[in-house]
C-alpha cells in the first residue's frame, strides 16, 4: 500500500529476528517478568509506614500518590520489554522507535495540533448534566504536574513501544497483511482494557474503543514509518483523560477537574461514548494532517 510505504523504515530492523518462536517466547517473558518484578514492587509498597491507606486510594487512584504509584508501574513491564529485545532480538528500544531524528520531528508536529484540537474540546460547552467540577485549587494541580507528566509519559510510552513498537513491528516483518500487524496488537490492546468489575455493562464497548484507538496508532505508525505520531496522540489523550477531566471518583487524584459521576453511573458513562468514538477520530485526522509528506 502506498499510504504505507513508510512502514518497512519501521518494520526493516525487526525482519532479522522474524520468527514466530521469538515473538511467542519475548511475550511470555515479557508477561511472566513483569508479574514477577510487580509481585516485588507490591512488596516494597507493602513496607510503606503509610500501606494500608495508600492501598486504599489504589482502588480507584483517587489520590496523587496512588495515580503515581500506578503509572511508575509501567517501568517494570518497560525493563522486560529492553530484555526482551536485547537478548532474543538484538535490538534496542530507541531503534525500535524509528530514527530518532524523525521520531522527534512527528512528536512535536503532532503535538502541536493536538494541543489545539483538545484546547477546543475542552473550552466547548457541556450539557448541565456532565458539566465538569474543579476538583483541587489550580495552584495545587500545577505543583503535581512536574512529576505527573512524566509519569503519563512513561505509561503510554510503555505501551506504544510494547503494542505498535515491539508487536506490530515483528508481526508485519512476518506477515504481510495489515489485518495481522495492524488488527492483532489492537485486538489485544482493547482486550487488556476489559474491565468489567469497574465499568460493569459498559465494559465491552470501551474495550473496543479501546481497540479502535489501538487501530488509529497503528495506522499513524505504518504511515510515518516511526512512533513519533502515536507517542504524541497516546499521550495528549491520557494528559487530558487523567490531569484535566476525569470521572469522579476514578482516576481523579490528578485532575484538575471531574465529572459529575463514576464508572458506577451507566447511562452518563454511555452518553459520553459517541463523544469519545469522536474524539478518537478526530485525533486521528489530525495526526493525519501533522505528519503529511
Amino acid at each position: 500500500m502506498r499510504a504505507y510505504r513508510l512502514h518497512e523504515v519501521h518494520v526493516a530492523p525487526a525482519r532479522p529476528s522474524n520468527e514466530i518462536w521469538r515473538l511467542l517466547v519475548g511475550v511470555v517473558a515479557i508477561v511472566f517478568g513483569f508479574l514477577i518484578l510487580n509481585l516485588g514492587y507490591i512488596e516494597i509498597l507493602q513496607g510503606l509506614p503509610d500501606w494500608a491507606a495508600l492501598n486504599r486510594e489504589l482502588h480507584h487512584g483517587t489520590s496523587a500518590r496512588a495515580l503515581w504509584v500506578m503509572l511508575l508501574n509501567f517501568l517494570p513491564l518497560l525493563m522486560m520489554l529492553w530484555v526482551v529485545l536485547t537478548l532474543l532480538h538484538r535490538r534496542s528500544l530507541r531503534r525500535m522507535a524509528g530514527p530518532w531524528t524523525l521520531v522527534r520531528l512527528d512528536f512535536k508536529r503532532t503535538a502541536r495540533l493536538l494541543v489545539v484540537l483538545y484546547a477546543v474540546v475542552l473550552i466547548l460547552p457541556a450539557p448541565a448534566d456532565m458539566s465538569p467540577m474543579q476538583n483541587m485549587p489550580f495552584g495545587d494541580w500545577i505543583w503535581l504536574l512536574p512529576v505527573s507528566l512524566p509519569l503519563i509519559l512513561l505509561q503510554t510510552s510503555t505501551e506504544e513501544f510494547l503494542f505498535r513498537g515491539y508487536l506490530q513491528s515483528q508481526l508485519a516483518a512476518r506477515f504481510s497483511s495489515p489485518l495481522v500487524w495492524m488488527v492483532l496488537p489492537s485486538l489485544l490492546f482493547g482486550f487488556l482494557h476489559y474491565d468489567p468489575a469497574t465499568y460493569g455493562p459498559n465494559a465491552l464497548p470501551l474495550a473496543a474503543w479501546s481497540a479502535v484507538f489501538g487501530l488509529a496508532a497503528a495506522d499513524l505508525t505504518a504511515r510515518a514509518g516511526n512512533l513519533g505520531p502515536a507517542l504524541a496522540l497516546h499521550f495528549l489523550n491520557n494528559v487530558v483523560a487523567m490531569n484535566f477531566t476525569a470521572m469522579e471518583g476514578h482516576w481523579d487524584g490528578l485532575a484538575l477537574f471531574v465529572l459529575p459521576f463514576g464508572p458506577e453511573n451507566v447511562e452518563a458513562l454511555r452518553a459520553t461514548m459517541p463523544i469519545e468514538l469522536l474524539l478518537i477520530l478526530c485525533g486521528w485526522l489530525t495526526v493525519r494532517i501533522a505528519i503529511r509528506r
